[in-house]
């Protein structure tokens, strides 16, 4: 057993005819899922020839189709012996495995796997959600706190918060300045890709209605307001239009198309309460009416004239990506620099804090 290659997998399965090496991948980047290929490849060269490998994927972007098209040209730079020991199939965002796999104990091993991996993605705190924390100071002009400071806050590990600020260090967006080290305003092309990366580490449940009676989202959303004002739903924040609309008043957007519910935890119980009718979808061409996204851990949000918890502009700014209002996205990231521009001038007239790193 080739110990050393199985530390670039998330199990292993040993079956009859061999053991079966197991990674997991949550994404909805092409990228992602190359380096898994490639990961298991080279696992695999230093296993036994008997040896196959797995890649479990939860993406809510990528197309059958495009999943064959990574598999044919992953298949067509590896070497065979490697490339037709490896598989690659989804699963749903129960766990629940989608496909066909040949052998029954191989399944209730991946099923198991993939549900411990999406329990543990909501309590487990990545970087991503930690730089969103990092940039969600900035916007209120806050000074950049300690590494140690970051991570009470965030309930990171002390490793988790390195790799976030070194990450945001070599996109530029970290520099030193008379007060230490510096958030970057960032770039409509770093904004971009800040809330991507988040974005790519969270879950989505999509929601449709096939009677066609569904209520609008703002009405969906009043509805939610009524519950939080009777101690219900605390943990559900509202993003998409709706949130960064709360945010920047002055988006031009006439009407959201969907609401966009951030929660944390897993109790969706509320949701019937909200419009009976909703029923989750994986089918990328149903309409979809409501998306509910759950991540490693739920950003800061601020309650609204009409009763609504907001989710954070980080989580806004990914909704909006994510339904293709790239214009409007960048409109609203524009307008948040302002925001934090204007929040600077009254933190700097305070005594900075002294931060050490």
């Amino acid at each position: 057993m080739a110990q050393d290659s199985r530390q670039y997998c998330d199990g292993y399965w040993s079956g009859p005819d061999g053991d079966v090496l197991v990674t997991f991948r949550r994404t909805n980047n092409a990228r992602d899922v190359r380096d898994a290929l490639i990961g298991l490849a080279y696992a695999l060269d230093q296993e036994p020839p008997s040896s196959h490998g797995m890649c479990l994927l939860v993406t809510a972007r990528l197309t059958t189709q495009r999943l064959q098209g990574e598999m044919q040209m992953f298949r067509r730079i590896v070497r065979p012996d490697l490339a037709e020991r490896i598989a690659l199939t989804t699963v749903d965002t129960r766990g629940n495995i989608v496909g066909s796999v040949a052998s029954s104990g191989l399944i209730d091993y991946l099923r198991g796997l993939a549900q411990q991996e999406l329990t543990s993605a909501f309590s487990r705190v990545n970087r991503e959600s930690v730089k969103a924390h990092v940039i969600e100071q900035w916007l209120k002009g806050q000074n950049l706190e300690s590494q140690a400071q970051i991570a009470r806050r965030t309930k990171a590990s002390a490793p988790t918060v390195a790799a976030a600020l070194h990450d945001l260090e070599q996109q530029g967006l970290l520099h030193t300045g008379q007060q230490g080290l510096m958030l970057q305003e960032p770039s409509w092309d770093a904004w971009r890709r800040l809330a991507e990366a988040y974005a790519s580490k969270r879950s989505s449940i999509r929601y449709t209605d096939h009677s066609g009676l569904a209520r609008k989202p703002m009405e969906m959303a009043k509805r939610l307001g009524d519950l939080q004002q009777k101690g219900q739903a605390l943990s559900v924040t509202v993003g998409g239009v709706i949130g960064a609309a709360h945010h920047y008043p002055d988006l031009d957007i006439t009407a959201p198309a969907r609401l966009d519910l951030h929660v944390g935890g897993s109790d969706l119980q509320f949701l019937r309460k909200i419009d009976a009718g909703l029923v989750p979808t994986i089918d990328t061409k149903a309409k979809t009416i409501l998306v509910i996204h759950r991540a490693g851990s739920q950003t800061e949000a601020v309650d609204s004239a009409d009763r609504l918890k907001i989710a954070a502009p980080t989580d806004c700014l990914a909704d909006l990506i994510e339904m293709g209002l790239m214009a409007e996205a960048q409109d609203f990231a524009m307008a948040l620099n302002r925001q934090a521009k204007a929040n600077s001038v009254t933190a700097n007239q305070r005594e900075p804090d002294h931060v050490t790193y």
